[in-house]
């Protein structure tokens, strides 16, 4: 559990520098926005299916 507070807290951090710092968190959006198109969703969304799909014919692996 250590890691997981780690990355809260990174997390926490990273959130409020986008928050106070405009130019920045402009960027990142634009950065962001650019990496979601539709393609890319389409192609995640059928990414997790399929893995969910595995896992509940499978319900022993966890």
């Amino acid at each position: 559990m250590p890691s997981n507070k780690m990355l809260g807290t990174v997390l926490i951090g990273a959130a409020a520098f986008l928050m106070r710092n405009k130019k920045t968190r402009e960027k990142t959006m634009s950065q962001i926005r650019s990496l979601a198109t539709p393609e890319t969703m389409d192609k995640v969304k059928s990414q997790f299916q399929s893995i969910t799909k595995t896992k509940s014919s499978n319900p022993s692996v966890r």
